[in-house]
This record gives C-alpha cells, structure tokens and sequence, in this order.
C-alpha cells in the first residue's frame, strides 16, 4: 500500500492511511470529540477505517477499550497498525468482518460509534475505487440497517454516536425513533457560522431521556482560519 503519515493533537498522535484509497476528514475528530467520556467502558466503532476516530477517542481516554469493527482487510490492517504505533494496542481490537452478519457477537455492548456510509447507492457519483465506494455509500450497510442492528444489541442503557450529513437529518431522526431510540444530544456543524448546516452530530438513547439541543459547532473562523473551539479539538 501507498501510504501516508497524518499527526494529530500536536504530534502525539500518529495515523497512517492510504494515499489513494479512503481518507478520513474533518468529521473524524469531530466525532471523537463529540463521545462521552466513560473510562471505564467498552465501545464499538462500526466501520473503523484506518482506526483514527478509535485512536483518538482512546488518546482522549473517553473508553477503556474499544473494538474495531471494519468490512475491508487492508483497513483493518491498517487500524491495527496505528493502534500499535501509538501505544494503543491492549486497549484496541482490529476485527475484519461485516456488521451485517457480525453485530449479534457485540450483544450487550454499551456503546457504539460509527461515521458510516452516508450516501444512498441510487445517489451521486458511485467511486471507482472499491475502497471509497464502500466507505461513502451505502452497498454493505445502510444507515437503517445500522440503526436496527444496534438498538438490538446495545444494553438497556446503551448508546449510539454517529456523524451523519445534514442532508439526512429529519430521514435518521424518524428511522431512529422507529427503532425506539430516544434522542440524547444533537449537535449541527457548519463550515461558516452564516452558512447552512452541512452535517450532524447525534448520542440516541435506549432509555427515555430529555434532549440536550447543544450549540452548534462552527468549523471555520473565516476561509483558511478555524474557530477557537475548532482549534482546540484538532489540539486534543
């Protein structure tokens, strides 16, 4: 593979991942930003990638351990990879496999994450590349089939965290209640504070819970210049 060197949270943090295949973006340290702190907790992330989101929820000691589900070999390798590089290999498991047909081994588990595929098949520009084809669209899991299969396996006091775009708001809220989780903590993001939102950050509940509207979370200060608040997540 191809690779490339990313650092995080002022070089503390390693990630390798690959030159042409998927890359992660912004949402992923946005994602590990947004997770409850619970030490001492285990989590699965669904669709781990290179494991950039898990590594830097662990750096943040938001989870105890956490596994690493992910339905492509080469990226799961990869997740194994920088969980070793930083230190993180007693507290993260790589499994390669489809949640599909997986998700009934995490029964009882607490809580899940996930930045899933996000774009309908019938939708947009389908990749050539096999990797980012899976990564962004919906051909191995649907955002339905996430929320099903995660309301059944999470504990009666589990919870789900995911980043979805703003696009599929109102579809994911009404799947999500369908299912009969309860929403815990939404939170938009905007690239620009006078822009619309491009994308959402969400914690459902499997218990009955008040939702915490929180504030929305505004990417850039101005064109090439990031918020504080911004800052300080990319800082760790």
């Amino acid at each position: 593979m191809d690779i490339t060197v990313d650092y995080f949270f002022k070089k503390k943090v390693i990630v390798l991942q690959q030159k042409r295949g998927y890359r992660f973006s912004i949402d992923s340290p946005i994602l590990a930003h947004f997770l409850p702190s619970q030490e001492k907790d285990n989590a699965l992330e669904i669709g781990s990638g290179c494991g950039i989101i898990s590594i830097l929820a662990l750096y943040k000691k938001k989870y105890s351990h956490i596994t690493g589900l992910e339905i492509q070999e080469d990226l799961s390798r990869l997740s194994k990879i920088n969980a070793k590089k930083n230190q993180f290999s007693d507290s993260y498991t790589a499994v390669k496999g489809d949640f599909n047909k997986l998700y009934q081994d995490f029964n009882g588990i607490k809580w899940i994450f996930s930045n899933p595929p996000f774009m309908k098949s019938n939708q947009g520009r389908l990749s050539a590349r096999e990797e980012i084809k899976i990564a962004k669209f919906e051909i191995n899991l649907s955002i339905k089939n996430l929320l099903e299969k995660s309301f059944s396996i999470l504990n009666p006091e589990g919870q789900l965290c995911l980043i979805l775009p703003y696009a599929r708001f109102d579809e994911s809220i009404t799947m999500a209640l369908d299912f009969g989780f309860f929403l815990n903590r939404i939170r938009r993001v905007f690239s620009f504070k006078n822009g619309k939102p491009e994308r959402f950050l969400i914690q459902l509940s499997k218990y009955k819970v008040s939702t915490n509207k929180m504030n929305p979370l505004i990417i850039f200060e101005k064109k090439g210049h990031y918020t504080e608040e911004m800052e300080m997540i990319l800082a760790g």
